[in-house]
């Protein structure tokens, strides 16, 4: 990929030498206007930035007065960085951003204009001489229409707000499951559970304990508890919506603390138990706990057989642990005929600061919306947004048992601070987890937990 890159930027090198110089001398004072130098900042935190690169390159082919740096930040830092960037007037033109953070965001950004213009330039050489050619055109931007149609159903309602469009996905994840095939087959599991009992099951063969201190020494799956696991919220959003549970209604209101009036025990808390069970010592699918670490290193660390997790987990594993003999399978549902699944994934959006937001909208359009997306794709192996794909990958190994569900994926935060209402959602777990299973008001004292997450959830609205 680095042989490939720096071709390609000897030959952007090559063409904006020929085309500055004695190519330009022929240009009207609008064609020399129109590609007068532009450079765009990019931002991004998770996207794969060679695969990134290589695509704008491409796209940089016919616009090689267009500077595109691309500049990788840490999650946590993403947000502060452009507060304090823009308030010394030099922030970036387009960042990206996660699915659940597009209101929180929303007054720093600019809503997509009905069209943008775009100029490419065109070397022809010919025997003699070197003709550069200047073409400009003005073209639409996609409508929320447009979206509904070609993107899966859950990014026009993550990037529309109050009519307006934020913003458009590079690619779209869905929750799956890894699982260690050694482990498995060292526990006599000989093929990856179909249904939940069946996971149940394997998660019992492939726990191990220590016989003196009962601690756990190998996990079976690696959930249960809240901190320790990313994703939780996803999870049990999944688990909620496959039991038929609301987790949160039309408004975005948190409502998976609802409890029927009757002294029954709730539906809310048969999905809590379904999930916690598995870091209760009290039950027989008891295979891990808050104090193991985090769940994703236990996993690459070969000490879980199972665990729950995205697309972007995939290349992340390879890194670490290249010799772990892990595949992937589709989310477990509850009822086929109904499938339920989670949107993770990344938004393009430009800065309403940004002095170049017509470039900027053409790129983010160019590698969104257009025959690039499919070069991107290609390279990062994430899975796609767009209908018009999703046949192609299912045929791919690895992306399969994502590509399956990204249909029916759905975003279940639309609020102004995920991150609290992620704390808030761990915070409510671990709690369960502490509630002492022989007090008399067991019951009473776990309502008070998924009371006071769904409080804390709407707060962040």
């Amino acid at each position: 990929m680095l042989k490939k890159a720096s071709i390609l930027t000897l030959i952007f090198v090559m063409s904006f030498l020929v085309f500055t110089g004695f190519g330009c001398k022929g240009l009207s004072k609008k064609e020399q206007q129109a590609i007068q130098p532009v450079t765009l900042e990019y931002w991004t935190v998770f996207d794969d930035v060679d695969a990134l690169n290589a695509t704008i390159a491409k796209w940089r082919i016919d616009r090689p007065h267009i500077t595109v740096n691309v500049r990788q930040l840490r999650l946590e830092e993403l947000y502060p960085r452009l507060v304090e960037a823009l308030a010394e007037d030099r922030g970036p033109d387009i960042i990206s951003i996660r699915n659940r953070w597009v209101k929180t965001f929303q007054s720093k950004l600019a809503p997509m204009p009905e069209g943008a213009r775009d100029t490419t330039v065109q070397i022809i050489k010919n025997q003699f001489s070197t003709e550069t050619k200047i073409n400009s055109r003005d073209y639409a931007l996609p409508t929320v229409l447009d979206i509904e149609r070609n993107f899966v159903q859950t990014v026009k309602s993550d990037v529309v707000v109050e009519g307006r469009v934020y913003g458009l996905p590079l690619s779209l994840d869905a929750l799956a499951i890894y699982y260690n095939k050694d482990i498995l087959d060292r526990a006599g599991v000989a093929e990856p559970p179909k249904t939940w009992e069946e996971f149940q099951a394997a998660v019992k063969k492939v726990t191990k304990y220590d016989r003196t201190s009962g601690k756990v020494t190998q996990s079976g799956v690696a959930i249960g508890s809240g901190e320790n696991v990313p994703g939780v919220d996803d999870i049990l959003y999944v688990l909620y919506r496959q039991s038929n549970v609301d987790f949160v209604a039309r408004s975005g209101q948190a409502v998976f603390n609802y409890a029927p009036r009757n002294n029954d025990i709730s539906p809310a808390m048969n999905v809590m138990n379904f999930y916690t069970d598995f870091s209760n010592p009290a039950r027989d699918t008891y295979s891990w706990n808050k104090d193991l670490g985090n769940a994703f290193d236990s996993f690459v660390q070969g000490k879980a057989g199972f665990f729950f997790g995205y697309s972007y987990h995939y290349p992340l594993i390879k890194a670490r642990a290249p010799q772990l003999n892990f595949e992937v399978m589709s989310m477990l549902q509850l009822n086929n005929e109904q499938p339920v699944n989670v949107a993770n994934y990344w938004i393009q959006t430009v800065v309403a600061k940004s002095k170049n937001q017509n470039e900027a909208w053409n790129l983010v359009n160019s590698l969104t919306y257009t025959k690039l997306v499919k070069e991107y794709l290609d390279l990062s192996k994430r899975p796609t947004a767009l209908r018009a794909l999703i046949n192609e990958q299912k045929d791919k190994i690895e992306l399969a048992p994502f590509i399956s569900q990204v249909l029916v994926a759905e975003n279940w935060y639309r609020g102004r601070n995920y991150e609290a209402a992620l704390k808030a959602i761990q915070d409510m777990v671990d709690e369960w987890n502490a509630v002492p299973f022989d007090n008399d008001k067991v019951m009473q004292l776990k309502q008070n937990v998924l009371n006071r997450g769904a409080t804390k959830v709407n707060q962040t609205l």
